[in-house]
């Protein structure tokens, strides 16, 4: 199925953080992508970082801000915040920002 929606905003109903997945690229290379992504337009810095067999787990700090990217070969790579709130600002513009970058991207799903 061809979907021109690169981010689908996943709101749990237990309290837990919002999360941002990004549908269609899934894949572990594209993680280091955004990581990339994150360093040069959001002049993120690599807090702590935990890679493994099949899940890479990374927090990130911008703006103040910390926030996790997460990549499950399974579920594929998301981003949420830490906030308290379980969501931000911050997070509302990157996924703006990567659903306009990534919009003519073709991808199925």
């Amino acid at each position: 199925m061809m979907s021109n929606k690169v981010i689908h905003r996943n709101v749990p109903s237990d309290g837990k953080p919002v999360e941002y997945h990004i549908l269609g690229l899934e894949d572990s290379e594209f993680f280091d992508s955004l990581v990339s992504f994150f360093k040069k337009y959001y002049d993120a810095e690599i807090t702590t970082n935990t890679d493994g067999i099949s899940t890479r787990s990374w927090q990130l700090r911008s703006r103040g801000e910390y926030f996790m990217l997460e990549h499950h070969e399974d579920i594929g790579n998301w981003f949420y915040s830490c906030e308290p709130s379980g969501d931000s600002q911050l997070m509302s513009e990157i996924a703006s920002d990567l659903e306009e970058r990534l919009k003519d991207t073709p991808y199925e799903y």
